[in-house]
């Protein structure tokens, strides 16, 4: 054999073992970054399943049973106007179980927009019986408790949110547009925020998220790469009412503060609980200012069928005393509400047009 003959097979054999190396060491490559991957989406899903079953669906449910809105919805069932006169619960928001015993945490503004309150766990069981401890307009929070319980619930794990930091990977769960149980994924973008008082509520110190956030999702949890709750989502940022990758939660140190003062509250659920029907906001500084007032409460809304449109309470009505009590502000008017209980006589003092006005109301129930 020739030595360019045994050259050739030399350098043949050189690039047959440098081509399996590169084979095998690009094929190595691929494995691992495969792996890598693999690992990354079992983590996702052991967040998931570990705050899920922590998250409810907070359900409005009429007030009354009106004849009149069911016979027209039997009418015009199976058509396009059926959702007019749909009179059958509903998802307006989403809530996080705090505790084994029945508490369940989510935003005021969901709380208020329910007549009646049901709540749905992330396994389909529905609980009708359910009583509101607390609500804070200041901080868009409210307490509900679930009663007559016959097993205990699956309490979320709270994080520590003065510990969360800027580009922490985040998730949130909720119910957005009544997509129950919906996953979406983001980071921190920033803390501390402050937001101009919307639709009566004031928002501070609140943590900033992409994760997709939309209507449903308030009251659901913002949680972190250990399924801890580090927020309760509240409200989004958006010219179109809809995701834009800004999106706000309450922080976890302060739901919890709000859960430790209002935990111990006791609310008879046998007669049912105090419903007055009006929905209210805080007084803005120059409307008080031309009254020559420094307290009270506007009146938003007033709920069809219940106490307060049955005694003449109305819209833009400024209601000033409750039971011989002056309202200083929206959070302390829910409060005194829920002092009450149904069928009792309140007195209600209210300015209409300027003048005073003393009306006598039997308070109504849930």
């Amino acid at each position: 054999m020739g030595k360019t003959k045994k050259l050739n097979i030399f350098i043949y054999i050189v690039l047959v073992v440098i081509s399996i190396s590169l084979l095998l060491f690009f094929d190595s490559k691929a494995k691992i970054k495969t792996q890598t991957l693999y690992d990354l989406q079992q983590e996702i899903r052991e967040v998931v399943s570990v705050a899920k079953p922590s998250i409810v669906s907070i359900l409005s449910n009429p007030s009354v049973d009106d004849e009149t809105l069911q016979r027209y919805y039997e009418y015009f069932k199976n058509t396009p106007f059926e959702q007019y006169f749909d009179y059958k619960a509903r998802i307006v928001g989403t809530g996080v179980i705090v505790s084994s015993d029945g508490l369940v945490v989510t935003n005021a503004h969901v709380a208020m927009g329910a007549p009646v309150i049901t709540i749905k766990d992330s396994n389909g069981k529905v609980y009708n019986d359910v009583s509101i401890l607390a609500i804070s307009n200041q901080l868009d929070l409210a307490l509900l408790r679930i009663n007559s319980l016959s097993s205990k619930l699956n309490p979320i794990t709270f994080a520590d949110s003065d510990s969360v930091n800027i580009g922490d990977i985040v998730f949130a769960i909720g119910n957005p547009f009544g997509f129950e149980m919906t996953v979406t994924m983001g980071i921190v973008s920033a803390k501390n925020r402050s937001l101009k008082a919307i639709q009566g509520f004031s928002y501070s110190n609140l943590i900033q998220t992409d994760a997709a956030l939309n209507p449903g999702n308030s009251g659901g949890a913002l949680v972190d790469i250990y399924g801890r709750l580090i927020g309760i989502n509240t409200v989004i940022a958006s010219t179109s009412g809809t995701n834009s990758g800004v999106g706000f939660a309450i922080p976890s140190n302060t739901v919890k503060s709000f859960i430790e003062k209002n935990k111990n509250r006791i609310v008879s659920s046998s007669s049912g609980q105090p419903f007055l029907g009006v929905r209210v906001a805080d007084i803005p500084d120059y409307v008080k200012n031309y009254l020559g007032i420094d307290y009270g409460v506007i009146v938003g809304e007033v709920i069809p069928n219940t106490a307060a449109s049955k005694y003449g309470i109305k819209v833009n009505d400024i209601i000033i005393e409750f039971n011989d009590e002056k309202v200083m502000d929206a959070n302390q008017f829910i409060d005194l509400i829920l002092q009450t209980k149904p069928g009792q006589k309140v007195n209600i003092k209210i300015i209409r047009k300027g003048k005073i006005i003393n009306l006598e109301v039997v308070m109504g129930k849930k």
